[in-house]
């Protein structure tokens, strides 16, 4: 069996989608923003009513937030990226994988069949499945691979 073919037989549901945070829409920015704090998350997905209506990342918060004192009492529907691209659950990892390759983003919203946000898919999930699935070429590599020690330590 090949890589390939384990991530195209391999649902997105059953790798690790826990990295996100979730807020309603309508939420201040400011309290957006502490919520990902405090969860120690790198983005928020906006919902309304449970379904997904939109994405906030820490890009956002750079590109739309910082310099504007402004927009932190705002709502959050005002900066985020509405309609952010997402997969289903029962979608294969290379599918997901291609789609965040192709449209250069890192977090992915994983939506069950009703449409409501149960995950997120992100770089990190794909290298934990990666680590998992080879732990021998994965774990037993030297902090820094391409260090050479020139003088011999011990006796």
């Amino acid at each position: 069996m090949s890589l390939e073919y384990d991530l195209r037989q391999e649902k997105v549901i059953h790798l690790n989608l826990t990295e996100f945070t979730e807020v309603e829409i309508g939420t201040p920015v400011r309290a957006t923003i502490e919520k990902m704090r405090q969860e120690n998350h790198n983005c928020a997905f906006i919902t309304n009513g449970g379904k997904l209506a939109g994405i906030f990342t820490d890009r956002d918060i750079l590109l739309r937030v910082v310099d504007r004192p402004e927009v932190w009492d705002q709502s959050i529907d005002t900066v985020m990226t509405p309609q952010p691209y997402s997969v289903n659950s029962t979608d294969p990892a290379d599918a997901a994988l291609n789609l965040m390759h192709e449209k250069h983003v890192r977090n992915v919203p994983v939506l069950d069949s009703s449409g409501a946000v149960i995950g997120n898919l992100t770089h990190y999930a794909i290298i934990k499945y990666l680590a998992d699935r080879f732990p021998e070429s994965v774990y037993n590599l030297p902090p820094e691979p391409d260090r050479v020690v020139r003088n011999r330590d011990g006796a």
